[in-house]
């Protein structure tokens, strides 16, 4: 049965006048008078005794009315709750979260500032390595992630938006005195203790470094570690050298530097989306980012 014309049933009940029903509910007499007798065909039953001058309801009509009139309720209830919910789902924003000290340091300033201009955005993040990021924002589960253009390039059904651009640099600890050089050659790592992350969570760029890299050098003391938690500590704890970039470590501690690297290619750093992913506030989120100027050292 058509929820409107239970919709004229019960507020002819309520006013007992065709008119005022009718002005009520923004349509004509004539179709109170068919939604009505629509009704009473269906159901077999006369629901109002009428004439010119008086609307009575029947007691079928009055019986009918106490059992419809709380389901209609219910059902406007149920439409309004999946509305709400539906319309907190377009401003709550997903991201793809591994761990960097990049993205430690800036995620939590970009959500905290752009709710400052958006304050109906919801924020929700999921934590996994890199490749299990990826396979979620394919499958829609996650709204956005940060990686580089060439590990993106490979993804099917997402768009991707440069954030900012750069070169590969050595983190050197002071104590080395590779720290004094002006620019290191590839060549120069022969002997060295290096760092190296492992190709779970490293980004393809930093795999092609590193396999250049070991290629040249065939008397390295590697250490691999799993993600970029433990290779910070290793870093800080001066272990060996490792390759980075200022959108993994935008701010080093005391003990160690950045050294310019003889490498050519630059990494691209990107924000990706699904291509049909409908929420606005996910591409103003990104516009925001792209915006945001980065306090690096």
């Amino acid at each position: 049965m058509d929820i409107k014309k239970l919709e004229t049933f019960i507020n002819l009940v309520e006013t007992r006048n065709y008119t005022r029903t009718a002005k009520a509910l923004h349509v004509t007499q004539p179709t109170v008078s068919h939604d009505i007798k629509a009704i009473e065909n269906e159901i077999g039953v006369k629901l109002f005794n009428r004439n010119k001058r008086y609307v009575n309801v029947t007691q079928d009509g009055k019986a009918f009315y106490q059992k419809i009139r709380p389901l209609i309720n219910n059902y406007y209830s149920a439409v309004q709750d999946i509305q709400k919910k539906d319309l907190a789902e377009n401003y709550k924003i997903i991201i793809g979260y591994s761990y960097t000290p990049f993205n430690d340091m800036y995620i939590p300033i970009w959500i905290k500032k752009f709710q400052q201009i958006y304050p109906q955005a919801k924020f929700s993040i999921i934590s996994l390595n890199h490749n299990e990021l990826k396979q979620q924002v394919l499958a829609g589960e996650i709204d956005i992630i940060i990686t580089t253009g060439r590990d993106a390039a490979d993804l099917n059904n997402v768009k991707s938006y440069h954030i900012e651009t750069e070169s590969f640099k050595a983190i050197v600890p002071q104590k080395n005195p590779l720290c004094q050089k002006n620019i290191l050659e590839l060549e120069d790592f022969q002997n060295e203790k290096m760092l190296f992350l492992d190709n779970n969570w490293a980004a393809e760029d930093l795999i092609n470094l590193q396999n250049r890299v070991m290629h040249i050098n065939n008397q390295m003391h590697i250490t691999y570690v799993n993600d970029l938690s433990a290779l910070n500590i290793l870093i800080k704890a001066e272990q060996g050298i490792a390759f980075g970039l200022y959108f993994l470590y935008p701010h080093l501690n005391k003990n160690s530097v950045y050294v310019p690297l003889d490498w050519e290619p630059q990494v691209d750093l990107v924000a990706i989306t699904q291509k049909n992913n409908a929420k606005r506030i996910v591409y103003q989120f990104i516009k925001f980012i792209q915006d945001f100027n980065f306090d690096f050292e």
